[in-house]
């Protein structure tokens, strides 16, 4: 309906312009923008300027078959709908359209309500297309950077199906196993393990696979893997699983933990040779057997827990001094990590805890719980512990500061970089250290290796031609201390350029030196598109008001002029600036500028479109105007303003007086001459005649539109052959006239001779389409039925051809 005013925009092809009139009044009621073109050529022109929701188009046009339209508009832009309207009833042209790509096909004469709701359902489907795609691509992105926040990783990531093969895994996998990037795909997890774990590994998938669980899953494991050269190395691994409906999956994140085994196994050695070392070590230090009962403990750690060493000996050291948690429930001796290590044969080390000592208080601690080997079985365990109270305090304040500001970085969408400037090196050097945040890397699509912390990988990819202006901002601001804010493009990893917004601050010392910078980097590409688009939009906008022959304006809701454009400025000769915040009233003559002002008001008080005749003033007089006014709301749905599109309909309305004067002279001519006027339309076979005509052919007054066989049934039977045949030889033939005669029966019973004479209009393509003639009588008196029939042969003529036929 009118009042709903969609925002979409149709293209019309049609070469009949009473049709084409019919369907711009008919969508611009219902609030589409319409477009027209009356040829395949001026199709093609119009997609290519504009963009359309929907198109209209004749099958049969003066220039070429719109079927050929259709394909150009599948290769431009295969989810624009097209529905066609054809005269034609033939398949390829109707249900033929539908397998070329059409939405939908619609015959002439088209019922206007069935127009309007494929119209709706085209635009709905072109509209799903469209968040379809964007959906789709949002996805992509997606997965883009998930994959390369996977590839970034420093540890070792690789994904298995239910049956244990390799699916995928990063770079960081192969490197750390001696395998080509592509190499480990389709293999099984076995390769990356000792024989001996083997067996166990494919018990633990059939196990999973099952139905079954693992305390594997979610833990951390140090194991052996197996490098391609066949070398063992200790690893620690985490497994995780998940489920979908094609199977399980599981994946594992690997780290080399050699140097740290090495570690171990090097103070293990250096704590069995120096037990008397240790036990004068400064921090506290126990042992404990297989059943958790200490064997011994340092002077140190006694001292810290409030006994002697010979009171702990001997005593279960869980229940005195780790029985309760920080935040006062039970510890359960089974989820103790001192005594895991007498159970797993793996070391577990554990921050943030308290022990508690002999008169019930508590402190904090960290610790080392290592396994004690004795042939490869474990015999116990040790324990090596601190007091953190100290430690702890600092670590919360500072815990603190640094929760808030990775909150702080977590929350932003910036990114964030902090540089420090060299000892005797410019603070441009290449290789100045800067910290880029991991934002920073996600907004360009590098990884830490692509975009290490250097000052050159954000110099080697500003802009060429922001490169000097940029670089001169960070010199004021190192030199002259000048505010830094300033914006510039950066070279992403997908090979386009982004815009972004930096800030930054510098930290001087006391001769003035730069040493140290910091700030934040903020993408901005949407805004910058945004505003390119605006500055496109609006000088498009610009444009087209400009070069309309119709005049165009933008008033305030309190009468004063926003806007106008180039053609209202040349009728009343007047600048933009003589115009912009005036009103009618400073314009005009006081009834014209009323006249105005009245219908502006009413606009804004309806709320809605309204259309006027309208008259102004020119250099040459005054002149009519047809002016369709509508409100621009805010939004909230309040009008704020009026604008107006106004025709001068001049020239067209005298042309109407001219022509209906003439049309009235011609008309009193024939009602003189006895001389009736007709119109046989070949398509729809509707034969239209003026009144004279009917009262010739001894039809009631006012009859409407006949097809042949109802004309054919008011000739007198003896005629109706030849008339019919006069007829079809017409249609049939390249002959340009028609002339025939044929008698007709009054109601009296006497006999009348008519003559008719037309001329064929034809198509394009040499199809007769219509015939436009003359009807008289020729009948100088009377006859009647049972008069000779030899009267006959000098009436009924054969159709006269003024042109041989092709």
């Amino acid at each position: 309906m009118a009042g709903e005013a969609p925002s979409y925009t149709v293209l019309v092809v049609e070469d009949n312009p009473d049709i084409v009139v019919s369907l711009q009044d008919l969508l611009t009621h219902d609030g589409y923008t319409v477009h027209t073109a009356d040829s395949c050529a001026g199709a093609l022109a119009q997609l290519g300027a504009y963009h359309f929701n929907a198109v209209l188009l004749d099958v049969t046009l003066p220039d070429g078959d719109g079927l050929e339209v259709l394909a150009t508009i599948q290769q431009l832009d295969p989810h624009l709908p097209v529905v066609i309207v054809t005269a034609s009833t033939a398949t390829e042209k109707t249900v033929g359209s539908l397998t070329r790509g059409a939405f939908a096909y619609l015959t002439k004469p088209y019922h206007r309500e069935e127009l309007r709701q494929t119209l709706r359902r085209a635009i709905g489907v072109k509209e799903l297309a469209v968040k379809a795609q964007r959906a789709e691509h949002l996805l992509t992105e997606s997965e883009d950077r998930f994959r390369s926040l996977v590839e970034s990783a420093s540890d070792a990531i690789v994904v298995a199906d239910g049956r244990g093969t390799i699916l995928s895994h990063n770079h960081s996998a192969a490197t750390l196993f001696g395998y080509q990037n592509h190499d480990l795909i389709g293999q099984p997890l076995t390769k990356l393990m000792p024989a001996r774990y083997h067996e166990r590994h494919n018990a633990g998938i059939a196990r999973l696979e099952a139905g079954g669980s693992s305390r594997l899953i979610g833990s951390i494991l140090e194991l052996q893997g197996l490098k391609q050269d066949g070398t063992e190395f200790p690893i620690e691994l985490s497994l995780a699983t998940w489920k979908t409906a094609t199977g399980n999956y599981y994946s594992g994140i690997i780290r080399d933990v050699s140097r740290r085994k090495e570690t171990e196994r090097a103070l293990d050695e250096l704590r069995r040779r120096h037990t008397l070392i240790l036990t004068q070590a400064g921090e506290g230090i126990y042992g404990i057997d297989r059943q958790g009962l200490a064997t011994f403990v340092n002077p140190r750690a006694a001292a810290m827990l409030g006994y002697s060493v010979e009171d702990l000996i001997g005593r279960p050291m869980h229940a005195l001094l780790h029985h309760t948690r920080i935040d006062g429930t039970p510890y359960p001796d089974d989820s103790c990590p001192i005594y895991a290590a007498l159970h797993d044969g793996e070391i577990h080390r554990v921050t943030h805890e308290v022990f508690w000592k002999r008169d019930g208080t508590s402190f904090p601690v960290e610790y080392v719980s290592s396994p004690l080997w004795e042939d490869d079985t474990v015999a116990g365990a040790v324990v090596v512990f601190h007091d953190t109270t100290k430690q702890w305090r600092i670590e919360s304040g500072l815990r603190k500061r640094e929760d808030r500001l990775e909150y702080v970085i977590r929350g932003s969408s910036d990114g964030f970089w902090d540089g420090q400037v060299l000892p005797g090196r410019p603070w441009h050097h290449p290789d100045t250290p800067v910290w880029w945040s991991a934002r920073v890397r996600e907004l360009l699509g590098y990884t830490e290796n692509e975009f290490p912390d250097i000052l050159e990988s954000w110099t080697s990819r500003l802009h060429p031609g922001d490169r000097e202006r940029v670089l001169a901002a960070l010199a004021a601001h190192m030199e002259r201390r000048e505010p830094y804010d300033t914006e510039y493009r950066l070279l992403t990893k997908h090979g386009e350029y982004q815009w972004f917004r930096a800030r930054g601050l510098a930290i001087w010392d006391e001769h003035g030196h730069p040493i140290r910078m910091a700030g934040s980097l903020q993408c901005i590409t949407d805004r910058k598109q945004m505003e390119e688009a605006l500055h496109r939009s609006e000088r498009l906008l610009k444009d087209v008001i400009d070069n309309t022959t119709a005049v165009i304006y933008v008033k305030l809701a309190d009468g004063r002029f926003l806007l106008t454009n180039r053609r209202f400025q040349q009728i009343f000769d007047l600048s933009a600036d003589q115009i912009v915040g005036r009103t009618n009233h400073d314009l005009f003559s006081p009834e014209i500028a009323e006249a105005f002002s009245a219908n502006d008001r009413q606009v804004l008080e309806r709320n809605a479109a309204i259309e006027y005749d309208e008259v102004a003033p020119h250099a040459d007089g005054v002149h009519d105007y047809i002016s369709i006014k509508f409100p621009l709301c805010d939004e909230t749905g309040r009008p704020y303003a009026v604008c107006g599109i106004s025709t001068d309909i001049t020239e067209r309305k005298r042309l109407g007086d001219l022509l209906r004067g003439n049309e009235e002279r011609v008309q009193l001519a024939l009602m003189s001459a006895r001389i009736g006027i007709w119109d046989w339309n070949l398509q729809t076979d509707h034969c239209y005649w003026s009144p004279i005509a009917n009262d010739l052919l001894g039809l009631a007054v006012g009859a409407g539109p006949l097809s042949r066989q109802d004309f054919l049934a008011s000739v007198y039977a003896d005629d109706q052959a030849s008339v019919l045949a006069a007829l079809l030889t017409a249609q049939h033939s390249s002959q340009s006239e028609l002339a025939f005669a044929h008698r007709v029966c009054r109601a009296d019973g006497t006999l009348h001779w008519l003559s008719w004479s037309g001329h064929i209009v034809r198509s394009a393509t040499g199809a007769a389409t219509r015939i436009l003639g003359t009807v008289q009588s020729t009948t100088p008196g009377q006859t009647t039925l049972s008069e000779p029939a030899q009267a006959d042969r000098s009436a009924l003529e054969k159709p006269r051809h003024d042109h041989p036929r092709s």
